[in-house]
């Protein structure tokens, strides 16, 4: 890895290259021989806040009219793996990042989600070298204007990526959904799906194409989790 090179891609140059590296170490490289590597994930973790601050406060300029609940919506399109994978393009992750040799021959290291995460850690690890008005600047300058005028309701529906990432940023699992029963004609059948995590069945719907009824199963485990997680607070 050449990290000069990288830095050029970045457009930010670390006072701390230890933390750049570190931003760019996947957990399967930190093991054996290599477990005194610190991996990026409490980078990402960091880099989430600082993102959602960032994305929330530039919501708040842009549109200083909108409810909470749409600015809520326009955050939500921009602050995803999907949208963050996307970003992340511009860097080549897949030729800077360190990965086990596991992952590697597994094909994970050129994962776009993997690369959204380091993209967190990215940020985190720029706002830890410098300080929080850098790394705004920074980030902003990844997103285009468009990418915060554009409409969030294609994200907002997509239950089943919302959902997803949810789960996974609390350490749930990942969803999976099987078709549990088919009823109705064959020229126009009802699809009953039953929505699992770790094998657990937590909530089933029903839809007259297995897309609708995952989504409408999707839907109503992401209500419950974003309601439970508001009583907990």
């Amino acid at each position: 890895m050449n990290q000069s090179d990288f830095q050029k891609k970045l457009d930010y140059h670390f006072k701390k290259e230890s933390l750049l590296k570190e931003a760019l170490t996947h957990k399967s490289f930190s093991v054996d021989d290599n477990k005194s590597q610190s991996h990026n994930e409490r980078l990402e973790f960091l880099g989430d806040s600082v993102l959602n601050f960032v994305v929330a406060e530039q919501l708040l300029r842009l549109f200083p009219s909108e409810q909470e609940g749409v600015l809520s919506k326009k955050r939500a399109s921009l602050v995803n793996l999907t949208k963050l994978a996307e970003l992340s393009k511009k860097f080549e992750l897949q030729n800077f990042m360190l990965f086990g040799p596991g992952e590697i021959k597994q094909g994970n290291h050129l994962n776009s989600r993997i690369h959204g995460s380091c993209f967190e850690a990215l940020i985190g690890a720029i706002y830890l070298d410098a300080d929080f008005e850098t790394v705004k600047k920074w980030t902003l300058k990844q997103f285009s204007e468009e990418d915060f005028k554009q409409e969030t309701d294609a994200y907002s529906a997509d239950f089943k990526t919302r959902l997803q990432e949810l789960t996974q940023k609390r350490g749930l699992g990942t969803p999976s959904y099987d078709v549990v029963l088919t009823t109705g004609p064959s020229h126009k059948p009802q699809f009953v799906v039953a929505l699992k995590i770790n094998q657990e069945e937590k909530t089933r719907a029903d839809g007259l194409s297995k897309k609708q009824a995952e989504q409408k199963a999707a839907e109503i485990y992401l209500n419950e989790l974003i309601k439970a997680q508001k009583n907990e607070k």
